[in-house]
Order: structure tokens, then sequence, then C-alpha cells
């Protein structure tokens, strides 16, 4: 009896040994950002979310939840993974519900397509990257009906081992610490790349279904969300089609007026909506920003027509969907900010940010009265300073001088973050490092007697960095 004690004990410790290893090396990438939606569906208050939006990497690219939330204060989340297929589709929804009660399900109709995962990865992402659950092996039974690459490896992935074989030689900080602002998106990936892509002209409306796996997919979304109170919606949002592909769009319009369920065919909208195909996408299938701005505003009045849903902006309990846009507000002025060269504007725009840390350095000879008449914009700063020589941190509207060139000046230590540390001090003039330092990289003068540092304390990261020469 007490050898079996003993075994149980060390089994259950191991059992337990072997959870805490898995939340540091489970899979973390639903999309190409490092962002789980999983993840951060588990950081979701319960029953908070009014919308889903479920679907592959066409959703998460062209449906931002914080313009719902901004502009009209829906709770709106993206359950959307890269290279979504049917049977991925309807257990992400199958999951959504076990903690949220969603009054609208947006469904993508991408997935009608193709008929298995595309890439290996993309297996991993749609069933690795859940929990464990009463739901797993059924998952895993229908990927193996579609897919040899399976099938030949059921234990494989009943045992997770593709993620205990590979995943600890990939392991980066953001695995053993949480990121904040990764956990508090919802769903979306943010990308303000603008390039210009070949007009959509979808065929003549024909209608055709391809095999009854398809319409068995559209039959088990109604039940579903019949089930748990939900009303589904069918949309195809923009892509690059062919008659293979618009002819299954095009039955699916036919099912949903025949089931009385809304649908949304984007290829036939883009006049309505006011896509411009060469702003509005970053490649033939994929929305940017910009896109993504117009069809949400679709959605929106649409939503807010249809189903008048509460307006939760200010309600606590929702706090997460303010952090979300806080995050999507930080990461739309650090990439404009990245793409300013010139001193002027660079400024301009860095003088409307908040809550970002900007070290400005002077060293070396230069011209000091068209310095100063480039910074001066900058309230408080003092020709004299500009003159010696200096460094200042500018942060929230406030410039402060933290030294000036003076070999005997103490530094300036902060922590900015839980992650990064700054370190200013002045070893002489541009000696070839040493007086700035973030975290582990050292952004001092080299070549230009100007040097702007701004790094987001929100991001964890230096979003600019600049040098300019005043010969």
């Amino acid at each position: 009896m007490k050898r079996f004690v003993q075994i149980l004990v060390f089994l259950l410790l191991a059992f337990f040994c072997l959870l805490k290893t898995y939340d540091i090396i489970c899979w973390k990438d639903t999309n190409v950002s490092f962002q789980s939606c999983v993840l951060q569906l588990e950081e979701t208050p319960e029953d908070t979310v009014d919308v889903a939006f479920v679907g592959s990497s066409h959703v998460y690219t062209g449906i931002y939840p914080a313009y719902l939330w901004s502009d009209y204060g829906i709770s709106a989340f993206d359950m959307a993974i890269c290279a979504m297929d049917r049977d991925s589709a309807y257990y992400s929804i199958k999951h959504l519900f076990k903690s949220q009660s969603p009054r609208v399900v947006l469904v993508d109709l991408y997935a009608l397509t193709y008929e298995k995962h595309q890439y290996p990865d993309n297996i991993l992402r749609n069933y690795l990257s859940f929990p464990l659950s009463e739901d797993t092996y059924p998952a895993l039974k229908a990927y193996a009906a579609k897919d040899p690459a399976v099938s030949d490896n059921m234990l494989d992935y009943l045992t997770r081992w593709p993620i205990f074989h590979t995943r600890y030689r990939e392991l980066e900080r953001r695995d053993f610490v949480n990121d904040e602002t990764a956990l508090a998106a919802r769903g979306e990936y943010l990308n303000w790349a603008a390039n210009a892509v070949t007009p959509l002209e979808p065929d003549p409306f024909e209608p055709e279904l391809g095999n009854e796996d398809q319409l068995e997919w559209m039959k088990k979304l109604k039940t579903i969300c019949e089930e748990n109170g939900a009303q589904l919606v069918l949309m195809a949002l923009p892509f690059q089609t062919d008659y293979d592909d618009q002819h299954l769009v095009d039955y699916a319009s036919v099912f949903a007026e025949e089931n009385g369920i809304p649908f949304f065919d984007f290829n036939r909208r883009i006049d309505e909506v006011g896509l411009d195909y060469s702003t509005d996408f970053y490649d033939d299938s994929h929305m940017n920003a910009y896109g993504a701005k117009k069809v949400c505003t679709f959605f929106g009045e649409y939503l807010k027509e249809n189903y008048q849903l509460a307006d939760h902006r200010g309600d606590p309990k929702y706090a997460i969907w303010d952090e979300d846009l806080r995050y999507y507000s930080h990461r739309r002025d650090g990439d404009e900010l990245d793409t300013i060269q010139e001193l002027e504007p660079f400024l301009d725009k860095l003088m409307q940010m908040r809550e970002v840390v900007t070290v400005i350095s002077l060293e070396g000879v230069y011209d000091s009265h068209a310095l100063y008449e480039s910074l001066k914009v900058l309230p408080g700063m003092q020709e004299a300073d500009c003159e010696a020589g200096a460094k200042w941190l500018w942060e929230d509207g406030q410039l402060t001088l933290l030294m000036q060139n003076d070999l005997g000046a103490p530094a300036y230590i902060r922590e900015l973050d839980d992650y990064t540390t700054l370190q200013v001090r002045f070893n002489g003039d541009r000696i070839g490092g040493g007086n700035i330092i973030l975290g582990r990289n050292d952004y001092s003068n080299y070549e230009g007697q100007l040097r702007i540092v701004v790094y987001d304390p929100v991001m964890h990261r230096t979003i600019a960095a600049r040098e300019y020469t005043y010969w």
C-alpha cells in the first residue's frame, strides 16, 4: 500500500509539472504577429463578447474590434486563426461558447474553398493552440478523415508531441512572461502597409455546391448558433477569387436565404463599402487597417440597426476593450512615427504622442543655432543647453534636462517597464557607445550630432531611433 501511495504521489507531481511546463511551451501563435486569440479569449471576462467574428487570416486582417469598440461601444472579438478550415471553425465556435454568449456570430466563408489544412504549421495553430478538452479528439478525428498527414500521426497529435518535441528550441521571453498588450488584443492583426492590388472581378452569379461536407458544415454552424442563442451571419470578406471559389460563395448565399441567415459577400460589395484597391489592401486577399476601417463601419451600422447591442464604453467589466484600443493606438502611432525620416515632421508627430519616453542627445561639434531652431518647438528647450551639448527626456509633453555633456555628470538610470532599463550618461562625445542604453541595445550618438530615441513602455519596444547631422 505504501508503495502504491508513493507511485501515485510521484505520478501526480509529474503530471502537475508537465502541466506547468506546457503553459510555457504551448503554441502561442494563431496569426503572423505571434499572438494567440485562444489566450486572449482566456483573458476575457465571461459573457462579455457580444459579437464574434470567426475565420481565417481574412478575418483577423479585415476586422478590427478596436474600431467597433471606439465607434459603437460593441464588444467584438476575432476568433480567427491562420488558414482556419471548416472543422477548425466549428470547434473554435464550440470553444467560444464555453465562456461567452455572443448575440451574433459572423463566420467567413473562405473555408469553403479548401478541404484540409494547406501547411503543417496551420494544423498546429488550429489544433494545438486549444487546451485539452472533450473536443480534442473529435477535432483531431475530423482532421484525420481528410488528411493522411494527420491520420498517420494521430498519437503524436493526441500527446501534443509536435510541441514537446520542437518548441523548447524556440522559446522566447514572451513564453515565460505574459505580454499584457498581446493578451489585451481582441484577435486582430494590425497592419498599415498598403499595396495596390488587382481589382476583384467575381464571375456571374452561378451557385454550385462542391461537396456535401460544405453543406453539412453550414448546417452545423446554424445548429450550434441556434442552440446557444446566437444569430449566425455568413460573410465572405474580399479575396482574389476564380470561378471555383465564387460559385461556392454564391451557393452559400442561396443556403443563407433559404434558412433566414443574413449574408454578405464583400467580393460583390466593393463599391458599396468604398474599398480602394490602391490603399486598402496589403496583398491580393488581405485588407490592411484602412480597409478594415471601412468594413467595420459597414458592420457597425448593420449591428446597431438590427441588434440593438448595448454600448459598453465606460463599463469597468469591459475594460479589456479599452486596453485593446490603447494597444491599437500605440501600434498606429508607433508605426507612423517609424516611417517619418525628416526631423520637423518627426518632432510634430512625437509631440502628439503620449505614454512614450524619448531621449534627445546632442554631442560633438555642430551648428548649435540651427539645431536650436529645429528643437525649440519642444517647450522648455533652451538655446544655451543646445550650445553646450546635453541630453534631455521628453515625456507626455514635458521636457526635462537630464545632464549637460560633463564627464562628471551622474548617470540617469530608470526602469521603463518590467523588461527594459534606460541608462543615460556622458562618457565623451560620440565615443562609440555607452551613453544611451535601452535594455541590451546601445543607441548612443555615432555619426549624427543629434540623436533621438523613442521607447514605448506600453509596447515594450523601441519604436524609432534617428540620427541627424548638423555641420
